[in-house]
């Protein structure tokens, strides 16, 4: 019996892990900010790395550990866009404003509840011919906890009110919350209809599979990563089908 009760116990903690719990920053304790650089990562001819900075990215948090602010610089495309979060008196996201640099206008998103629970985002634009809009509704179970997600974007041509859906994509959630699968569905070309599915170790994402809309399987992405003392990841690196894809470096200004 002893025996038996040892090896259920090993059983056990081979099952478990020690994931560390979460501010609502994603990380392990308070910071003001977050400077993440995305690096492309190919070989040229003569088969010699050469590492292309893409873009940077800086995130900004207030006293409660919630973004604020995003500031990204995409440096091929000489292009910025800067996001702007606004709260509610409850501490939950109200609105988001949108502005890109090759925009006059910001865009806005709209945050929706029922009772404490975000229910859906909205985001319009809109001139005098048509009017593109952007719709995100969630779904949870009976423990509240989210299980589906729906992305939408619909397009309507004012002069003859013709409404098409261009593409929807489906996210659906563990139990822990986490993304395992996300389908998306384009009704103009069903040739770019794709799925992907996620494999997590301890809450971190390890592998990546993608799907065509053949549902053949056509890359395995997998994950590597280097953490703080903290145990925040300050590298992430992406091995598309065994082959260094993108590397992700992160500077973190702790409180």
């Amino acid at each position: 019996m002893n025996k038996l009760l040892i090896l259920l116990f090993s059983i056990f903690l081979i099952g478990c892990c020690n994931e560390p719990k979460l501010l609502n920053n994603g990380l392990t304790k308070k910071a003001t900010k977050i400077t993440e650089y995305t690096i492309k990562s190919i070989n040229d001819s003569l088969n010699n790395k050469i590492q292309d900075t893409l873009v940077i990215t800086e995130l900004k948090y207030n006293e409660n550990d919630q973004l604020i602010k995003r500031f990204q610089q995409n440096l091929f495309a000489e292009a910025t866009m800067e996001i702007d979060f606004v709260y509610n008196k409850s501490k939950k996201t109200e609105r988001e404003i949108v502005k890109m640099s090759s925009d006059s206008l910001p865009l806005i998103v709209n945050y929706f509840y029922n009772d404490s629970l975000l229910n859906q985002t909205k985001s319009i634009f809109e001139n005098n011919s048509e009017k593109f809009e952007q719709i995100e509704s969630y779904y949870y179970g009976k423990n509240q906890k989210i299980e589906k997600k729906i992305l939408s974007q619909v397009y309507v041509n004012k002069e003859s009110k013709d409404t098409i859906t261009n593409s929807e994509t489906v996210s659906y959630f563990d139990k822990n919350e986490l993304a395992k699968k996300v389908e998306t569905t384009n009704h103009k070309n069903t040739e770019r209809n794709s799925k992907t599915e996620f494999r997590y170790d301890c809450g971190t994402l390890i592998e990546s599979l993608d799907f065509n809309f053949k549902d053949s399987l056509i890359s395995t992405t997998t994950y590597k990563y280097k953490l703080d003392k903290f145990k925040n990841w300050i590298k992430k690196e992406s091995f598309e089908n065994d082959k260094l894809n993108y590397i992700k470096t992160r500077q973190i200004e702790y409180k």
